[in-house]
């Protein structure tokens, strides 16, 4: 069975800071301690648009996995669009879609779609699916709080109103 997820949440960043946190695909492994290698196989990016094919190699417990990539990006659409080439997935896609708020804020909307191929991985990955979710995307946030100075807005460096 195919799994879904959206979430939306609000940072106190420019959008454009985060589409660069997010496509900034090679720095992963340096704050998702689950990717414990990335490279980028092709590469066609000028000024924030076009696509690269990356693989990576994720470790957890017992898993360990290997899966490619391809990554679309469109700064001036700000969204940043992944597709599934390669690995133990039948299905993997995600979508990123930053907006700017009134505030200078951000408002980033999140969605994945997937399927592994090994049902046993599938249920494990279901019975913890929002967990999992939650903390690459606290990865993102706590990534972001590093790079990137907050806007000043109504919403606090968790992004939570003030």
């Amino acid at each position: 069975m195919t799994s879904e997820h959206r979430e939306s949440l609000r940072l106190p960043y420019q959008p454009d800071e985060l589409f660069d946190l997010v496509s900034d695909v090679r720095a992963y492994p340096k704050f998702i301690p689950l990717i414990s290698a990335l490279r980028v196989i092709r590469e066609s990016v000028v000024e924030g648009v076009g696509e690269l094919d990356a693989e990576a190699r994720v470790q957890f417990r017992f898993v360990r996995e290997s899966f490619t990539t391809r990554v679309l990006l469109d700064r001036p659409a700000r969204t940043i669009k992944v597709s599934y080439l390669s690995g133990p997935f039948h299905d993997l896609a995600n979508e990123w879609r930053f907006a700017e708020l009134a505030d200078g804020s951000t408002e980033v909307s999140f969605w994945i779609r997937y399927r592994f191929r090994n049902p046993v991985l599938n249920a494990l990955m279901d019975a913890s699916r929002s967990r999992a979710i939650r903390y690459l995307i606290e990865r993102f946030r706590e990534e972001a709080a590093r790079r990137y100075t907050p806007v000043e807005s109504g919403t606090d460096r968790l992004g939570q109103e003030a």
